[in-house]
């Protein structure tokens, strides 16, 4: 009987001071989490795009390199403000991280390739507003709704300006859907319900088959569900999340992580053909068929996206990358740097993919070429051609991001491109 009692006394006061000490807990870390500054994941789920920034708290920039400004339509700021005057140019800058100014966050969005592109207009033409639609990850598909949603918003808008001209700047994330395509067995490319990637992520599409699954009763799926919600609403846990993710890096920089490199001797692959076979268990005819497939694919975006609006002219820019500002002298070195860190861009293989940065600019060589040349023959669309505007591979923090001077100086080449045009 004892024991008993014992166990019931245990229970009562289990019962009581938990959710006191909860209770103390969650009042004392929401006092300290408004004391410091809560950072909020990058992105949020989108139901058009799939994905887009996640602008909570992100209204004031403290200077640290992971933070953005957006206004109040969910853009990622330039320093001029939006706005709808008659005699207003109005310039669409799309693209993904490449154009958005990944690796050049902080300092009030100033610093970013957007940024910087605006201001080397509106030094030449105040009349021009630049509106930085260009989001981490977004291909050309993605490119192509978001272009939609702005001129079905942008007539209600007062900050929004009647567009005049569309940029596309980057290349490199269709490129990687290729490579995605590319390094798939021929199973993982049938799935009709995902469109290969070629649209949105799989991963957006399971989300929502998630929280489908959720709501029509799933007691593992709504489990799941609940248990986020706690842990993002919690204060504590919150504080917990942001001591696990506090990254340590001064304003304005960003990690190599991507070019972290392994060395081999005696490697053979010398052409295209060779690398194919020998690193994706692909014959050339079956990789021209794929690569066919990705470029129309995303020529149809592109082409999609310039008719559009018949009030504005369409730019597409391909932009350097590492691949493509590779030397000579680093192509024919004795040395073989291995790509690390690509696994997230290509739909996280279970078997990373093996291969060499010269092996990589081979085929980025070979989809470029093909991609560009097919695209000339579009007259809606004014192409332009910076893969190799790049000095040198030093113009870039990872495969693709710019230091801040390659930024500076890829935006002002942009900005005399843009602007004769503008005049013609």
């Amino acid at each position: 009987m004892k024991g008993r009692n014992e166990i019931i006394k245990f229970i009562a006061y289990t019962s009581i001071f938990i959710p006191i000490i909860i209770f103390i807990l969650e009042i004392t870390f929401l006092f300290i989490n408004k004391a410091n500054t809560k950072f909020t994941n990058g992105t949020k789920y989108d139901s058009l795009t799939g994905w887009r920034e996640n602008c909570d708290n992100k209204k004031t920039n403290p200077k640290n390199y992971k933070f953005l400004i957006c206004d109040r339509n969910g853009f990622i700021k330039t320093p001029f403000e939006n706005n709808k005057q008659k005699d207003t140019y109005g310039i669409l800058l799309l693209g993904n991280s490449v154009a958005m100014g990944e690796g050049l966050y902080g300092f009030e969005n100033k610093k970013t390739f957007a940024s910087q592109l605006e201001k080397n207009l509106r030094n030449e033409d105040p009349k021009i507003d630049l509106v930085n639609a260009a989001y981490a990850g977004f291909n050309t598909w993605q490119e192509h709704v978001e272009t939609f949603r702005y001129l079905n918003s942008e007539p209600f808008n007062d900050d929004l300006p009647r567009l005049r001209l569309i940029v596309s700047f980057g290349g490199i994330q269709d490129f990687w859907n290729f490579i995605r395509l590319l390094s798939r067995n021929d199973g993982e490319r049938n799935e009709y319900s995902f469109a290969n990637g070629m649209m949105i992520d799989k991963n957006n599409i399971e989300y929502i088959n998630f929280l489908t699954s959720s709501s029509l009763g799933n007691i593992r799926s709504g489990f799941i569900a609940f248990s986020n919600s706690i842990r993002k609403s919690s204060n504590f846990l919150s504080y917990i999340d942001n001591l696990r993710s506090k990254n340590k890096v001064k304003p304005g920089t960003y990690e190599k992580k991507q070019l972290t490199i392994n060395l081999e001797t005696k490697i053979k692959n010398k052409n295209l053909k060779e690398v194919l076979e020998q690193r994706l268990n692909l014959d050339f005819a079956e990789y021209q068929k794929i690569k066919n497939y990705a470029i129309q694919s995303t020529l149809r975006n592109i082409s999609s996206t310039s008719n559009l609006n018949l009030d504005s002219k369409y730019i597409y820019v391909y932009a350097p990358n590492y691949f493509s500002s590779l030397s000579e002298k680093q192509l024919k070195r004795n040395d073989y740097k291995y790509l690390i860190g690509i696994k997230h861009l290509i739909g996280n293989p279970v078997f990373p993919l093996k291969i060499l940065e010269r092996e990589m600019h081979l085929i980025e060589k070979d989809y470029r070429e093909t991609l560009l040349s097919e695209m000339r023959s579009n007259k809606k669309i004014k192409s332009i051609d910076y893969s190799q505007k790049a000095e040198n591979t030093n113009w870039f923090i990872d495969y693709s991001h710019f230091t801040e001077f390659a930024a500076s100086e890829l935006a002002s080449m942009l900005a005399i491109e843009i602007l004769d045009i503008k005049n013609k």
